[in-house]
């Protein structure tokens, strides 16, 4: 296996992206990856857009 083989490659680390690799990596066990431009979180969590 390389070092850059993954089960999943998720692109954007908003609320949805996030629990994404969660869910694949603690329920299935999948090897993921993320990638985030700036900082993780998302709109809401980051600027309160409630």
């Amino acid at each position: 296996m390389s070092a850059f083989d993954y089960d999943l490659f998720v692109i954007g680390g908003g609320s949805g992206g996030v629990r994404a690799a969660r869910v694949a990596a603690g329920e299935t066990g999948a090897k993921v990856a993320l990638a985030e431009e700036d900082r993780y979180g998302g709109t809401c969590v980051i600027r309160g857009c409630v």
